[in-house]
C-alpha cells in the first residue's frame, strides 16, 4: 500500500467504527446518550481530522493494526506525539 492508501484505509476504518458507535448510542436511553455526548463529539472531530491528516506509514499501520483505532486515539490523545 502507498502511504496515502494507508491513510485512506485508516480513515475508512475509523469512520466505520464511529458509525457502529453511533448505532449503539442511538439504542441507549436519553440519559445515557447525554452521558456520552462529549465522547461522541470528540470522536466525530477525530474522524473529520483524519480526512485531512497525513500520518506516516508507521503511524497509520500501528492504528490499522488495532481493532479499534478511533477508540485508541480518543483514549490516548497524546498517541501521535509518542509515535513519531
Amino acid at each position: 500500500m502507498k502511504p496515502n492508501d494507508l491513510n485512506t484505509a485508516l480513515y475508512e476504518k475509523m469512520a466505520a467504527e464511529q458509525d457502529k458507535y453511533r448505532d449503539w448510542l442511538k439504542s441507549q436511553s436519553p440519559a445515557e446518550v447525554l452521558n456520552h455526548a462529549y465522547e461522541y463529539t470528540v470522536r466525530e472531530d477525530i474522524v473529520m481530522a483524519m480526512e485531512e491528516l497525513e500520518l506516516t506509514d508507521a503511524q497509520a499501520q500501528v492504528l490499522l493494526d488495532s481493532p479499534t483505532p478511533l477508540a485508541d486515539v480518543y483514549r490516548y490523545p497524546s498517541w501521535s506525539t509518542r509515535h513519531r
